[in-house]
């Protein structure tokens, strides 16, 4: 076979496998524009279903919120702010460690509340001191008491317009160190009760605890251990 004949056929080769090249990649290039636009479509019906879902569950909130604003005359949304308020306002009382932070929360509390407050007395009362060979030492760091707030649960009783009377279940745990935290479940929870009021205007983030007091009739101070 002679040379020019060899070079036709290597010419020829090469056309051919550049004919298949671009045949195939026409193929896969319109068989992946055709993948792109079923991605499109289907994204396109995703986010539609999603915003459906999500506009159908705002329509049953709000049907829910009306429901119980027509039966009862209260804002869940309002309930609940008071809600997280209550446990902003309520968590020092039964989350301290020492002596010290004690008697500073105590004053804190009697600061707002006022040096009479059925809250304080019951469940802040004074810290007894202890004398020691070393001197006189508070009752908390004797018994190398601590406390932390586990849960509050807050249901409403009254209400006039936005101003909402309720009444706060508390539990907290009495315990020795942190390292008794790290299994809750195994340790016992004693209950405070709570009443207080929550009144301003919700819209400018001024809802305000006050009037607060511990439940008639219920009693168990922190330090009855």
């Amino acid at each position: 076979m002679g040379t020019k004949r060899k070079f036709l056929l290597l010419i020829s080769a090469a056309t051919l496998l550049l004919v298949l090249s671009g045949i195939t990649y026409i193929k896969n290039h319109n068989e992946i524009k055709k993948l792109d636009t079923e991605y499109a479509a289907l994204n396109s019906q995703l986010n539609q279903t999603e915003q459906n879902i999500a506009t159908k569950q705002a329509e049953e909130t709000e049907q829910k919120t009306q429901t119980v604003k027509k039966v009862t005359g209260l804002d869940p949304g309002l309930i609940q702010s008071d809600s997280t308020e209550a446990e902003k306002y309520f968590v020092a009382a039964f989350s301290w460690s020492n002596g010290a932070e004690y008697e500073g929360v105590r004053n804190q509390y009697i600061e707002s509340l006022g040096e009479d407050n059925s809250f304080t007395k019951t469940y802040l009362p004074p810290d007894t001191k202890i004398e020691t060979n070393d001197g006189m030492l508070s009752y908390i760091d004797f018994k190398n008491l601590r406390t932390t707030m586990d849960s509050i649960y807050v249901v409403p009783i009254t209400a006039e317009g936005n101003r909402v009377r309720y009444v706060a279940f508390v539990q907290y745990i009495m315990h020795k160190d942190g390292t008794d935290l790290e299994n809750t479940d195994a340790l016992e929870r004693s209950e405070a009760i709570i009443e207080f009021t929550a009144a301003g205007e919700s819209a400018d983030g001024e809802r305000r605890i006050t009037e607060v007091s511990a439940r008639a009739g219920y009693s168990a101070g922190l330090l009855d251990n």
